[in-house]
């Protein structure tokens, strides 16, 4: 028996067996200790920003009061699938990366992203290529810098936006522009009001019954008119002669 090889086939099988459903016992159990609602909440605040991101992030608030600052945006949050069915193997893709700084224009849209690169890996390297090149295909213009190094104040609009954009965001709000934008509206208002003017008087509204006077009311309007003047004039006629005679 000591040398029957189905023997030891039976037992190398059932211990493999066990190992096997012991491992899938211990991961089913892991997995309802996390749904099950914790007993104790082992959780304490933390700050949003480390203390170079906090520092970036009131320099590029001082350099860019035009734009709007938001941290550690997540790129599902600006990105997404151009096609629906391939949604889910983006989103697994990306659910994990996020970018530390993004600068959005007033109206929420993203035109460029900012990362402090502190702890460069392997991991962190692959994750770094698939950022620049979901960023690229967005068109969202991304830079990086080391923790405390990045341009001086009067540098950072440019760094951040790029050429372009630090001449925009410094023509902005320019009060020459700010003058012909109010030129312009008015303008617009204007040209507004005469085209509804005109489309008022050209409109089949301004004909009709509804807006004008009924005209089964018109003989009720005219006749009195007439008849008082009829009795007008025959009064005067009835009392001509009698003027006329007392005079006599």
């Amino acid at each position: 028996m000591g040398s029957d090889p189905i023997f030891w086939g039976i037992v190398l099988s059932a211990l493999a067996g066990g190992i096997f459903l012991g491992r899938a016992w211990q991961q089913y159990a892991t997995r309802a200790a996390r749904r099950r609602w914790p007993a104790r909440w082992n959780l304490n605040a933390r700050p949003l920003f480390s203390v170079h991101e906090r520092a970036l992030y009131r320099e590029l608030r001082a350099a860019l009061p035009n734009h709007v600052i938001l941290a550690k945006v997540s790129l599902l949050r600006f990105c997404q699938s151009a096609d629906a069915s391939d949604a889910k193997a983006w989103y697994d893709r990306l659910q994990a990366l996020h970018v530390a700084v993004a600068v959005c224009s007033p109206n929420g849209v993203v035109v460029s992203v900012i990362d402090i690169e502190t702890n460069p890996s392997k991991a962190t390297r692959k994750s770094q290529k698939l950022k620049e090149a979901v960023l690229e295909a967005c068109r969202v213009r991304y830079v990086r810098c080391l923790p405390g190094q990045w341009p001086a104040a009067h540098l950072l609009a440019g760094w951040a936006l790029g050429p372009m954009g630090s001449s925009a965001e410094q023509a902005q709000f320019s009060p020459e522009r700010l003058h012909d934008a109010g030129d312009q509206l008015a303008r617009k208002l204007k040209q507004r009001r005469a085209e509804r003017a005109a489309r008022w008087a050209e409109s089949s509204f301004a004909q009709d019954s509804f807006f004008a006077m009924d005209s089964r009311f018109d003989g009720m309007i005219t006749a009195p008119s007439t008849q008082e003047g009829e009795s007008a004039g025959g009064d005067g006629m009835g009392h001509q002669p009698k003027m006329a005679h007392q005079r006599n």
